[in-house]
């Protein structure tokens, strides 16, 4: 009976080594993402689906070269850094194709308080029908549709940069792509950069 409980106690032990890195580095990330919208008490709930469609506003595709000629909103008290100051051309390039790939958010992968939405499907054919029936009768139910997920956010795979020193995020809605820095074991906020869809 025993050696039963050491294999049990093994694999207990494995098990919790289980979640990658990059997971444990997600959740982490969301934390810095989602705190001021949680301390507020605001409900916030993200679709399992990553966005995988985002580009860069007046390119036809995402390019390393496109991603490092973005420009900053405003200046923080981190000061005036730019993408081009943090990223290599290789970094920009990554950002492109793993900041792009279909991926699947799980709950433990966002703090307490963030729900996760198998809904994406759905929105994205009401989207479709809304715009498809402009002008009709129509267009009043599925715009009553669409209010029900006024406070979804999609967002895209974060892609994790310099050995997770920097972090890359696309989140819809305000049409803003962020860009964290690590910092004593905490990401934070360096900058943003708003376009828009493609």
């Amino acid at each position: 009976m025993k050696p039963y409980i050491f294999i049990i106690g093994i694999a207990a032990v494995m098990c919790l080594s289980c979640t990658t890195r990059e997971e444990r580095e997600i959740k982490s990330l969301m934390t810095a993402v989602f705190q001021k919208e949680l301390e507020a008490g605001r409900e916030v709930i993200v679709f399992e689906d990553a966005l995988t469609e985002w580009g860069i506003l007046k390119q036809d595709s995402c390019t390393g070269e496109a991603i490092l000629s973005l420009e900053r909103n405003f200046s923080n008290r981190l000061g005036s850094v730019e993408i081009k100051d943090i990223f290599s051309i290789a970094d920009a390039e990554k950002i492109c194709r793993e900041g792009r790939e279909p991926y699947r958010f799980r709950k433990e992968m966002f703090p307490e308080g963030v729900h996760v939405s198998p809904d994406r499907r759905r929105y994205d054919s009401i989207v479709e029908a809304f715009y498809k029936h402009l002008g009709e009768p129509e267009i009043v139910e599925l715009d009553m549709e669409l209010r029900k997920y006024m406070k979804y956010k999609a967002i895209s795979k974060p892609v994790f940069l310099q050995g997770y020193r920097y972090a890359f995020l696309y989140i819809e809605g305000g049409g803003d792509i962020s860009v964290y820095r690590k910092s004593n074991g905490d990401w934070e906020h360096l900058l943003m950069v708003t376009f828009m869809l493609r």
